[in-house]
């Protein structure tokens, strides 16, 4: 059995790390292989930092929206333990000092338990590179795919309607608001619906242990969690989309809402697409997840 013999919504792990990824879609529209999407949120973290000597006063202290020079897209597309160099002039790492690290309102059941805050140090730039989780033949699998972003506006430049994208070359990437089913919210063409979203029920995720800093085997009960995805707030020079993934915060369950990109606000739930052709075990584990048998059985 091979990769593109699987169902869409087919959990399948990758051996060296143990995460699991959904299989997303097979051929999806300007893609090549399979479409993964982690099955659940694997980090917590900032999508950009400040950048003190950037002219732009929102940008100054808001961090960077734009995702092709974002630190978080820097480090998902890492394979080095220090994976961080400046992505242009003004850029700076996510350092303790460069990131709003303040106490968050997510909350496991009970609602509004008071221990279930997360506490910690979440900054990232001591933290290797997210391809440095896995095998040497599940990385050299990644396509490096033409990842559709948001094209920003050049001064002088007239158009009817927004920008044309910008396509960033990535193996790793995040998701767009209208690749999880939001073409209403998007600013420009950001890539399609995967197949998985067409199921309301695959836009929800919990943090695996270590993203929130608990010990291996916890159970994060809540049944949801909020992620970053790749598209900026329509009309916003500073904030990116988050996706709500159903948490209960006002009126906002399930769509996606702004954030300032510097702060620990959001998860991370990365997309790649992959050779379809990798061999993947006939019988799944008690939790009914197929593995991948990378470099043979």
């Amino acid at each position: 059995m091979i990769l593109k013999d699987l169902l869409i919504g087919t959990k399948v792990r990758e051996p060296k790390s143990s995460l699991v990824f959904l299989v997303a879609d097979h051929n999806h529209t300007a893609c090549e292989g399979t479409s993964l999407i982690t099955d659940c949120a694997v980090k917590y973290a900032s999508f950009d930092a400040i950048e003190p000597d950037n002219p732009d006063e929102g940008i100054k202290e808001s961090g960077n929206n734009y995702y092709p020079i974002s630190n978080i897209q820097q480090w998902l597309n890492s394979n080095e333990v220090d994976w961080y160099s400046p992505s242009y002039e003004f850029d700076t790492p996510p350092l303790p000092e460069n990131i709003d690290q303040g106490r968050q309102d997510f909350y496991e059941v009970p609602f509004y338990s008071t221990e279930s805050k997360f506490t910690g140090d979440f900054s990232y730039k001591k933290d290797p590179g997210f391809l440095t989780w896995f095998s040497r033949e599940f990385v050299d699998s990644i396509y490096e795919s033409k990842v559709p972003c948001y094209g920003k506006p050049v001064p002088g430049e007239v158009h009817y309607g927004p920008p044309p994208p910008f396509e960033l070359k990535a193996k790793a990437f995040l998701l767009s608001a209208p690749e999880i089913g939001f073409e209403k919210a998007k600013t420009c063409d950001e890539g399609f619906r995967f197949r998985l979203f067409n199921d309301a029920r695959m836009h929800i995720v919990a943090p695996t242990p270590a993203a929130i800093g608990k010990p291996e085997g916890y159970v994060y009960d809540d049944c949801s969690f909020w992620y970053w995805l790749r598209t900026p707030m329509p009309g916003s020079t500073t904030a990116a989309m988050v996706y709500n993934s159903g948490h209960r915060f006002g009126d906002f369950i399930g769509t996606p809402v702004g954030g300032l990109p510097v702060r620990l606000t959001s998860g991370i739930r990365p997309a790649l697409n992959i050779d379809s052709g990798i061999e993947v075990s006939e019988e799944t584990d008690a939790n009914g997840i197929h593995t991948l048998l990378l470099g043979g059985k």
